[in-house]
């Protein structure tokens, strides 16, 4: 028998993967150097941290520890665009998120499960916070790649599917101001990405 540490060792070397795993909306609209699933999840778990604070329903440290799951089924299934869901009855693809975190998460603290299935269920105020803050951290994605100049992302904006639709009013409040700087920022040309401070 496998002592657990070898296990946990595993899944942690496993989990390195989702820094590789491409967010597929904005590599399907040719972002080539896109966002990874584990950016995503970063950046996620600081907005979530930021503005939990302001949400007296929410706890702010189990909110953190939902962020930090809610994408993990991702690591084997990958993050599948709208175009592949669309004909994925959405019980199908559901359960089978469920089963991959499940099976990737066995040999951690069974509360790591836990936490993945009450983000799935979004029954809890943390669990509906951090599903609104998702879709606010995709537009704030959205809105800092077209300040880079890319182009083709105007969809993300005539889907209102994209936005954070909850009666959290720090993620309304934020997402009135993205609209507002989004909509700001059509006009001057679009600035460059910046420089990598890693690269020469």
């Amino acid at each position: 028998m496998r002592h657990a540490n070898a296990s946990l060792l595993d899944l942690l070397l496993e989990l390195q993967t989702l820094d590789r795993v491409p967010r597929s909306g904005y590599f399907l609209r040719g972002i080539s150097d896109c966002e990874s699933v584990s950016e995503h999840t970063f950046h996620l778990a600081l907005l979530v941290w930021f503005l939990a604070g302001d949400e007296p329903a929410v706890d702010r440290a189990h909110a953190v520890e939902l962020a930090l799951m809610h994408d993990l089924a991702e690591l084997r299934i990958g993050d599948l665009p709208r175009t592949a869901t669309t004909y994925l009855p959405a019980d199908v693809k559901h359960a089978a998120e469920r089963r991959a975190a499940a099976d990737i998460l066995a040999p951690a603290d069974p509360k790591a499960t836990a936490l993945y299935e009450e983000y799935e269920d979004g029954a809890t105020a943390e669990a509906r916070f951090v599903r609104a803050c998702d879709k606010l951290q995709l537009m704030i994605k959205v809105t800092v790649y077209e300040s880079w100049g890319h182009r083709g992302l105007a969809e993300f904006w005539g889907n209102p599917a994209n936005f954070p639709q909850s009666d959290f009013n720090s993620i309304q409040k934020l997402f009135r101001s993205l609209q507002e700087r989004a909509t700001a920022s059509t006009a001057p040309p679009a600035s460059p990405a910046p420089p990598s401070p890693f690269t020469a």
